[in-house]
């Protein structure tokens, strides 16, 4: 009878929503996301195949390298060859190059800050996703400003073979070359930091020694000799590519934006890289 009357009674059904609490119902999904995005970037990756960026880097050198060495007559990753110019400053030689021990000067001060810097990461979970992939970000931005400085025309772009003349300097080609070098220090603390001693990525007097007096030399299974012939092979390419480049109308800032590009790519490849001892099915 009750139910005939009233049709909405037999349903059962309220009549009514209840009310949804106005806070806390898209904080936790939040925070949820926040730690999920957190615990991801801080898991450590996998040291296998971590190699191959480590010798990408080799092919950085070899474009920084050749490039500022081509325009101003010093290294940003090599810097022995620095100290040797630095030493020779001293006796006021070459004379065609009067400054250049200030050059070599400035860039092994910024490759030891750099080293410092960047090696500062050991203390934030060194091999972690977030941590190599802000460093990267960090180096190519180095690049990249040193690229925009030599394309807006702050510092002159050389063309060809430049040789300096009297006691006439720029010292506004300290600024790229600092910041070359300043980024350089990153990539060999990364490559200590992963344990790929063999790759030094801006050295090759130590990894030239390491070949020639491997005992396993020419053994089929040599990941270590492998690894430091692709060293060699990188830097080389690099420096080819950098020289023609330099040469070409393209100019000296195209090299570093060749390079700038690759860290990136360097960057993304550790943020989406495998976590260690993760398991593969």
């Amino acid at each position: 009878m009750d139910s005939a009357t009233n049709p909405g009674a037999s349903d059962g059904l309220p009549t009514f929503e209840p009310s949804s609490p106005s806070n806390g119902s898209t904080t936790k999904p939040t925070r949820s996301n926040w730690r999920s995005a957190l615990q991801y970037f801080n898991s450590e990756i996998a040291i296998e195949h971590a190699d191959i960026p480590i010798i990408a880097c080799c092919l950085v050198s070899g474009l920084c390298d050749s490039s500022a060495y081509n325009a101003w007559s010093c290294f940003v990753s090599m810097q022995t060859g620095n100290t040797i110019f630095l030493a020779l400053g001293a006796s006021d030689q070459p004379n065609t190059k009067p400054f250049g021990w200030l050059k070599s000067l400035v860039s092994i001060t910024s490759f030891l800050l750099g080293c410092f810097i960047f090696a500062s990461t050991r203390l934030i979970n060194p091999k972690a996703r977030g941590t190599l992939a802000t460093s990267f970000v960090f180096q190519s931005m180095f690049i990249i400003i040193a690229a925009i400085l030599v394309q807006a025309g702050v510092v002159p772009e050389p063309q060809g073979i430049v040789t300096e003349s009297g006691s006439k300097i720029n010292l506004l080609e300290l600024l790229p070359l600092g910041l070359l070098a300043f980024q350089s220090g990153g990539q060999i603390v990364t490559s200590r930091i992963l344990g790929f001693n063999e790759i030094p990525t801006t050295v090759l007097t130590s990894v030239y020694c390491d070949i020639a007096s491997d005992p396993k030399i020419l053994a089929r299974d040599n990941i270590k000799r492998n690894r430091r012939v692709a060293a060699v092979i990188f830097i080389l390419i690099g420096g080819i590519a950098g020289g023609w480049i330099s040469r070409s109308s393209a100019g000296m800032s195209t090299s570093l934006w060749i390079a700038a590009g690759i860290k990136l790519v360097i960057a993304l490849s550790w943020s989406f890289w495998r976590p260690k001892n993760s398991i593969q099915l």
